[in-house]
């Protein structure tokens, strides 16, 4: 698609001018119009050769909220804009981030906006930050737009960073676990079948269960390794399909614990990017459209892509909302009031800060949460295996 240089004048008044992709004239009229900006003058920019490089250049999201930061401090210095790129690129630590600045750059020099030369980098710039960007461009508040989008991605690494901290504790423990389970099965019991065996009476059920798996590890181990890791391969390979992933992403809505969590995480996102996309002037259905590509769960994917449905037929959002099963009253609440008082910018503002420390406060006790869980599984395989060898040994000096 060709670029088109245009002239508008924005809400407040001020003329803005800037290059757009486009596939035609009418088309930079219907964004312009989309954004409340009136078009003075569109012209088309002649093609530039453009220096492309591989777009699977795959950059830490530390990096990426880094250059977010300094182009935006930069940019807001009056510096222009491939100066500032410059600049970024000899302050970066990693080969792979100086090479995608080096290609955005020249880009830029080749005729490119930054939302497009971004683009070639989905991998290290998301769906949510390539729209911002561009609606910043168009409206020309790319300066807002990045301040948006750092406080975006700083809050969502946040949150993630501290799932992570909170489940290691209860992996650890359940491998820990499983792995000496293993181990006793397969080189404690041993030692105990020839008392066992002396015993010549009638073995408890734990001894039982214990003997059984020692005996189908022992004969059965190879296939039984062979067999475990098909049921995987074979889960993963269905997880990845259409209608496992989505069955997956639904088991996970209804786990005990892990279930509230996951609900109020996709929620804390909505509303934040709810929030990020209305402040930057995306239009509502695109908004929706970008909400729905960025949350990770394709439950909630679904219900974004009905509630986008029902606001095309002339819904309020708040209505739509109300449909779905998987929001909070608190959400559809606040998005009613905003929605009447026409301070929606403000109301998603608080939901989205609401909810995000609802996040924060759950995920600092998830480990409290899930402790006694633990605790209960792991006291419940103690006193199976103890059972299996000491109610046997009782049974045996009982007859004596």
């Amino acid at each position: 698609m060709p670029n088109f240089k245009y002239k508008a004048i924005n809400q407040e008044g001020k003329t803005v001018e800037s290059v757009i992709l486009a596939a035609s004239q009418l088309v930079v009229v219907k964004q312009l119009q989309e954004l409340n900006m009136t078009p003075v003058s569109i012209t088309l920019e002649k093609e530039k050769k453009s220096i492309k490089t591989t777009n699977k250049v795959k950059v830490d999201i530390k990096a990426i909220l880094l250059f977010t930061k300094q182009l935006q401090t930069l940019l807001k210095a009056g510096i222009p804009i491939i100066t500032c790129l410059s600049v970024i690129k000899e302050q970066a630590e990693s080969e792979n981030f100086e090479k995608m600045i080096e290609a955005i750059s020249q880009d830029i020099e080749a005729g490119s906006k930054l939302s497009d030369a971004l683009s070639q980098f989905p991998k290290a710039f998301p769906t949510i930050y390539i729209n911002s960007i561009r609606v910043g461009e168009i409206s020309g508040t790319l300066e807002d737009t990045l301040l948006q989008l750092s406080d975006f991605l700083e809050e969502d690494e946040k949150i993630k960073k501290e799932v992570k901290k909170a489940l290691r504790y209860p992996t650890m423990v359940f491998i820990g676990m499983i792995g000496a389970f293993v181990v006793f099965t397969t080189f404690v019991i041993p030692n105990f079948i020839p008392i066992f065996e002396m015993s010549g009476s009638e073995l408890p059920l734990p001894t039982k269960i214990l003997l059984g798996l020692y005996y189908l590890f022992t004969d059965y181990g190879i296939p039984l390794l062979i067999g475990i890791a098909a049921a995987i391969a074979g889960f993963m390979t269905w997880a990845k399909t259409p209608n496992g992933q989505y069955k997956v992403d639904l088991l996970r809505l209804n786990i005990p614990v892990m279930g509230q969590l996951t609900r109020k995480l996709n929620i804390s996102r909505f509303a934040k990017l709810f929030h990020t996309m209305n402040k930057t002037g995306i239009p509502i259905t695109r908004t929706f459209e970008i909400i729905r590509d960025t949350l990770d769960n394709l439950v909630y994917q679904d219900e974004v892509k009905k509630i986008q449905a029902n606001i095309i037929r002339g819904n309020d959002i708040a209505s739509s909302l109300k449909q779905s099963a998987y929001f909070s009253k608190l959400l559809i609440i606040m998005i009613s009031i905003g929605e009447k008082s026409g301070s929606l910018d403000e109301m998603l503002g608080n939901v989205s800060e609401y909810y995000y420390q609802e996040v924060t406060e759950t995920v600092e006790n998830l480990t409290s949460m899930i402790e006694p869980i633990v605790t209960l599984v792991l006291g419940a395989m103690m006193l199976f295996l103890s059972l299996a060898i000491f109610l046997p040994m009782w049974n045996m000096i009982g007859a004596f």
